[in-house]
This record gives C-alpha cells, structure tokens and sequence, in this order.
C-alpha cells in the first residue's frame, strides 16, 4: 500500500474524488507538495492541468516520481438523461486523457437515497447508464471505484434508499456487464458503518479494491446514529476499526493507494502545508500497522 495526496475538486462537484478540506487548482504545485512530503501518488483533476498539457504533466509526475492516482468521473450517472448523454463526451475526452497521462482509475460515490426513483427503477437505470459508459472504460483501459455510504444518517428521512453496503455494489456490478472494470473506493468508514466486517474483505476479489481511504469516527454514537459527514483522523479515536481494517486488506494482498478523507474542521482550518504534512503523518503511522 502507498500514501497518496488528494487536493482536487470540492465536495458537491461532479467530480469530486474526496480531500481533506484544502484545493490546489494548480496541477505543478500540486505535484511539488505532493514530492515535497514524499507522497507516492496524487489524484488529478483533468480540468485544471493547465497551463501544462498532457505530455509536459506526464514529464513532471515522472520527474517526481509520482503515481497518477485517480481522477472523478465527470459524467452524471445520477441525473436526467439529457444531463448523462450531454455528459458523455466529456468523460470519453477525459478517459483519453488519461490513459494517456497513465492515469486508470476515475472513482464515483454511490447516492444511498433517491426522492424520485425506488431503488428497482434507480438500479436498473444506473446499471444501463454503466453499460454505455463499458465501451469507453475498455477502450481506455479506465476502471471505475465505487464509494458505497454507510451511515443510515443520510437515508433515514428520504423516500427511497439506494446501495449503501458492499453486496449492493458488487451487485451492481455484475449487473452492468463491469467485473474487471468496477470495483470499490473503499472507505474504512463506510465499511464498519454498514455493518460490513473483516469477513467481507475476506471475501472481496482482490480486484475489487481499487482504493482505500482512512478515518476515525466520532465517539459516543453506534452504528446508527454515528454522523456521516464528522470524523478525525485514523486512530486518534479507536472508534473505527482501522488496525483490523488495514490488516485485512494486507493479507488479502491489496497494495494499492490508500488517503486520508478525514471530514475534519480542524485540518481544514490548518494552513495548507500543515494539513499536508498532518495527514502524511497519520497515513504513514497508519501504514506502519500492516507491518506489525
């Protein structure tokens, strides 16, 4: 496994990876922090390269010895038609762009309520969304992560609930024709807060896990009424089982990219080179259990 930076677009936007509170617009700069406190990758926001193009950004991250990571995916699965199809362009350009960057990941939270559409009719129209998107991911070799939502916090006063555990995403997987090419932005939060466990991650594919990010949870909640969008850093608590959490993710041979997405006011308040150097700090500490 190996520590990655996340500093790209803010939550609500359609292309929203997940980040610690701070955005860094500027592609070099972004690269120079994330080298600068020795992270092995970064994600990217393809709409903000500029002023380099592809190949002077492919030169720099190889300078740097940096991983592209991931970059969100810019077609709106969850919306009308008219928006998904209009949509559809943008994401074919933005495969392109980084398959050819080296970039094979694009990640996508799963909504875990609907108003309008029951969950039958909100599977079955994802799943035909995620079909047209297949030629694309093949072309480009492009795999997509999905973010389950595990907390009921979210769900508990909308009309319909939607996938929010492991099993429902697999499932939607298999429906869109996407093994190989689906698999999980696994959060350590939405995992325990699913009522999911070790045995779960036994269980997965190793295929499955494209990326991992880590948290702590607030005490004096349980499962169901723990908040959704409050939470520290890994192990500052002991509220998540972050330890059994890496552990198994280690015997099951994952070795991939794993951030900090710790929701927490305090990091966002801090300077941005502070926040940087606290969450590399906590990822490396984190990392250190998979050795014990």
């Amino acid at each position: 496994m190996y520590p990655i930076l996340n500093l790209t677009a803010p939550i609500g936007s359609l292309n929203h990876c997940g980040h610690i509170g701070h955005i860094v617009n500027d592609f070099q700069k972004l690269c120079h922090l994330a080298n600068k406190y020795q992270f092995e990758g970064i994600n990217i926001d393809l709409t903000v390269l500029n002023p380099l193009n592809i190949a002077e950004s492919k030169q720099l991250l190889s300078h740097l010895n940096l991983k592209p990571v991931s970059f969100g995916i810019s077609v709106d699965l969850f919306g009308s038609q008219k928006e998904f199809e209009q949509n559809l362009p943008e994401f074919e350009l933005q495969a392109k762009q980084a398959k050819e960057i080296g970039c094979n990941l694009t990640l996508c939270y799963l909504p875990p309520f609907a108003d309008d559409l029951n969950f039958n009719e909100l599977f079955i129209q994802t799943s035909n969304r995620l079909r047209e998107l297949k030629p694309i991911l093949e072309k480009n070799n492009i795999k997509i992560g999905f973010e389950f939502i595990g907390p009921t916090e979210t769900r508990r006063s909308t009309k319909y609930d939607f996938i929010h555990t492991i099993d429902g995403t697999r499932a939607l997987i298999a429906s869109a024709g996407l093994y190989g090419y689906g698999g999980f932005k696994l959060d350590v939060h939405h995992w325990q807060n699913s009522g999911a466990g070790v045995l779960d991650i036994h269980h997965l594919d190793l295929e499955y896990i494209l990326y991992v990010e880590l948290n702590d949870g607030l005490p004096g909640y349980d499962i169901f009424t723990i908040p959704e969008f409050e939470r520290e850093l890994p192990f500052t608590t002991g509220v998540t089982k972050v330890e059994d959490f890496l552990k198994a993710l280690h015997q099951k041979g994952y070795q991939g990219p794993v951030a900090v997405e710790p929701w927490n006011q305090g990091i966002q308040n801090m300077p941005l080179e502070d926040a940087i150097k606290t969450v590399k700090e906590s990822l490396d500490k984190s990392l250190s259990f998979i050795n014990k």
